[in-house]
């Protein structure tokens, strides 16, 4: 299987089946990353769109010597701050984390299903609060799995300022999570 520097290669020669099977391969993922900021459900389609568009338009911008990871996610982060300024205000509502996973429901109780339910919600609105550069951060270290060096690329910050951010959201969601879950101590 042709690994995603390659595809891109392809894609900037003009072959669609190259195209295509790269959208297929990330389309999920920005799906996900725009439903853990927060995206209203109604939008994250069409903003995970616009990023698959832009990857083909940018497509001869692409250093083919560096990870594709890093250069996504940054053409998502873009798309995301333009969304967020021309919406004008904060979001108010965003998709619990459990809407992201699959829950097997076949092994546990539905006291068990109902009180996952009930803590990803409390973790959702706590990664919500989260100043803005530092859930960035902290969702594609903690759920796209991006390494410090692709997270510096795709927010295009200093590695000290990505760590800081990440130090920095982990602490106020273990606070915020102390409290929320009655676990303080």
């Amino acid at each position: 299987m042709a690994d995603d520097c390659e595809l891109m290669a392809r894609v900037r020669e003009g072959e669609q089946s190259a195209l295509e099977l790269l959208l297929a391969r990330w389309e999920s993922p920005v799906f996900r990353f725009f439903y853990r900021l927060g995206c209203p459900p109604d939008r994250v389609e069409d903003l995970t769109e616009e990023v698959l568009v832009a990857v083909y338009r940018q497509r001869h911008r692409y250093d083919l010597g560096r990870p594709f990871a890093p250069w996504l996610f940054g053409i998502a982060r873009l798309v995301w701050k333009e969304y967020r300024r021309q919406l004008g205000r904060e979001l108010s509502y965003a998709v619990p984390l459990s809407a992201t996973r699959d829950m097997a429901a076949s092994d546990r109780s539905p006291a068990d299903l109902a009180e996952a339910r009930e803590e990803a919600e409390v973790v959702r609105r706590a990664i919500e609060c989260l100043p803005e550069d530092e859930r960035a951060a902290f969702i594609l270290r903690h759920y796209q799995g991006l390494s410090y060096a692709e997270i510096t690329q795709a927010l295009q910050a200093p590695l000290g300022t990505v760590k800081w951010w990440i130090h920095e959201g982990v602490r106020h969601l273990e606070a915020s999570l102390k409290l929320s879950l009655g676990r303080g101590g």
